[in-house]
């Protein structure tokens, strides 16, 4: 029954270059394309326009990009180009483009913030402490041109911002100060004004993003949640957030781009304030949510990424009951994409969940 699809999943002769780095060999990695009967740019565009793919799409169909030109990349460990330093890999940390000190932690693999230094100490007068980096001084064509090789017609490049709006306050304010402002009427006003020029920093900075290297996705990097629920409350994210997110996206959509917010934590409780914010790709934290849940929140207002239940450490059967599984819960209608970014997953479910798809959405 899945003969034909599995010859379209077969390997082609052409490889896309992985932003990945090299093997223990020393050769560069290479992420395989596939004989599908279109491409997965065309694919991703269907879905993303609230059309039926041909088949299910997965995250790591579009070329993950985050390079190094952006020193927030370097000093978080999370450079992914053509020279890149991989998660885990031994890092100084430094400071970030805005001058934040940020230091390297081995055991979780990331990067945290200096504590005990804010570089804000009083947000009603940030403008006296904060100086916004001068883009014009990064050589964008020098980066461009080194990672030429990467970018390919056939796939999305998706581009990561690693810290957006809460995330950048609190690395200028520490957490608890940046939650009180938030919600202190007297410094609201201040949030208020460093998030306005926040947003025409950023607007630059994926101008810049779609002109030099044809950024297809701006992958906005914004944790609101904790382990047990959201960082504040949806009127709060509303009033303070979701105004300039809309901001954002506008930057990306009328540039071409689509806007997709990676946000860690129990978010559930902010899903109108996701929605209102004009997000198209919403990859929640695996784990800790329930994606039966998000998913019915969310319904057709943007493109969930939902993880599968498989492990590495399934037979291959198993592995095709979690693909069936998954597919009878999320595949269906065709809007959601597989998040197969972590946890680590079993490696034939991607080939599992492309024939059923393909059987279902002929």
């Amino acid at each position: 029954m899945y003969e034909q699809y599995l010859q379209e999943w077969q390997p082609v002769e052409e490889n896309y270059v992985s932003p990945w780095g090299s093997d223990g060999s020393g050769h560069r990695m290479v992420e395989p394309k596939r004989g599908y009967p279109i491409s997965e740019r065309e694919n991703f565009e269907l879905v993303l326009n609230g059309k039926k793919p041909v088949y299910m799409p997965f995250i790591t169909d579009m070329l993950a990009f985050s390079p190094r030109i952006i020193p927030d990349n370097f000093v978080r460990a999370w450079v992914l180009e053509i020279d890149p330093l991989l998660p885990g890999s031994p890092c100084d940390g430094g400071p970030d483009m805005f001058g934040v000190e940020w230091q390297y932690v081995p055991v979780t693999s990331g990067s945290m913030v200096k504590p005990g230094q804010p570089k804000i100490k009083d947000v009603t007068r940030w403008e006296e402490y904060l100086t916004f980096p001068d883009l014009d001084s990064f050589d964008w064509e020098g980066s461009a041109r080194a990672n030429a090789p990467l970018f390919h017609p056939d796939r999305m490049t998706r581009i990561w911002l690693m810290n957006g709006l809460n995330e950048r306050l609190i690395s200028f304010m520490d957490f608890a100060p940046a939650m009180m402002a938030y919600v202190d009427e007297e410094q609201k006003p201040g949030v208020h004004r460093l998030f306005d020029r926040l947003c025409d920093f950023y607007d630059d900075l994926i101008e810049r993003f779609r002109h030099y290297y044809q950024a297809d996705v701006l992958m906005f990097n914004d944790d609101w949640g904790t382990q047990n629920g959201p960082q504040f409350s949806l009127d709060t994210a509303r009033e303070m957030l979701v105004p300039y997110m809309q901001r954002i996206a506008d930057s990306c959509h009328r540039r071409g781009m689509y806007f997709e917010l990676h946000s860690c934590g129990k978010n559930d409780k902010l899903v109108p304030a996701i929605i209102e914010s004009n997000v198209d790709i919403w990859l929640p934290q695996e784990n800790i949510n329930d994606f039966d849940l998000l998913y019915d929140l969310c319904g057709d207002k943007l493109l969930l990424g939902i993880p599968t239940d498989s492990t590495p450490e399934m037979t291959d059967e198993e592995a095709l009951a979690s693909a069936k599984r998954f597919m009878e819960k999320y595949g269906k209608d065709g809007h959601v994409v597989v998040n197969t970014t972590f946890p680590p997953q079993h490696p034939r479910v991607p080939e599992y969940l492309y024939c059923l798809s393909r059987e279902a959405y002929k």
